[in-house]
């Protein structure tokens, strides 16, 4: 049996940590936990490549033109995210004056050159170009009409396809 001097080295060598550091321990590695799961779930819900589309493309005020019986609308691109490409999105004109169908879409580089186009009431490929070319900053999007759409309340709404997801609106003056 142990005698009660032997057993004294045992009482003296048993120390604890305070209450109050062992809470705010136990308090810290509950957040970061927490945090580590939010983390984690929070990539995974919202899933690989869902930009929305009004981050991706932002587009300036249409300059309004006319040249005998076109009218042309100018939007400069004020900024393209990265990856978005003109397959990458799909144009339309909504209000109460519906587009021609003589329409023609035509996107255009610093220099003039033509990047691509389309002709149509919207857009949802491009005819002539490469569709796979990036958005930039040093483009434009030209819309050449025959009807003329200033004051009537058009909207030019852009819509995502692909990994960018919802649309966004520019108003034609």
């Amino acid at each position: 049996m142990w005698s009660e001097k032997s057993r004294s080295w045992r009482k003296t060598g048993k120390r604890g940590v305070s209450p109050i550091i062992a809470t705010i321990l136990l308090v810290a590695i509950t957040v970061v936990l927490a945090a580590v799961l939010y983390v984690l779930i929070s990539g995974l819900t919202k899933g690989p490549g869902n930009q929305p589309i009004g981050s991706a493309l932002a587009m300036g005020t249409a300059a309004e033109s006319k040249a005998g019986t076109n009218y042309y609308y100018n939007f400069t691109i004020e900024s393209a995210g990265s990856g978005i490409t003109w397959n990458s999105v799909n144009f339309k004109i909504s209000g109460p004056v519906a587009p021609a169908a003589t329409t023609t879409w035509t996107v255009l580089s610093i220099s003039a050159a033509t990047v691509v186009s389309a002709t149509g009431a919207v857009v949802t490929s491009w005819t002539t170009g490469n569709g796979g070319t990036p958005c930039s900053s040093t483009q434009s999007l030209e819309i050449i009409s025959t009807t003329n759409m200033v004051a009537q309340g058009e909207i030019l709404t852009i819509i995502g396809v692909g990994s960018f997801q919802g649309t966004t609106s520019a108003t034609i003056p």
